[in-house]
């Protein structure tokens, strides 16, 4: 099931259903949206401003990942 089903999420955009991206909820109940390609990549932020419409590195998490080839042919 994906992540966008309650309404409230889909306000955040694509990060509510990118496969790298993690909701972190805060003890103070503050809710924020983790990029992980903001680990490698410097071109995304760690926390995206929301709502997310459009960003280069979307992978949806109902999709299956993208298959690498091997470079040892």
């Amino acid at each position: 099931m994906s992540r966008a089903s309650d309404p409230g999420e889909a306000a955040i955009g694509l990060c509510a259903v990118c496969r790298h991206a993690r909701r972190i909820d805060s003890a103070r109940g503050s809710r924020f949206w983790l990029c992980s390609r903001s680990t490698d990549d410097p071109r995304f932020a760690k926390y995206p401003r929301l709502p997310v419409l459009r960003c280069p590195g979307f992978e949806s998490i109902d999709e299956p990942p993208p298959r690498r080839v091997s470079s040892n042919a």
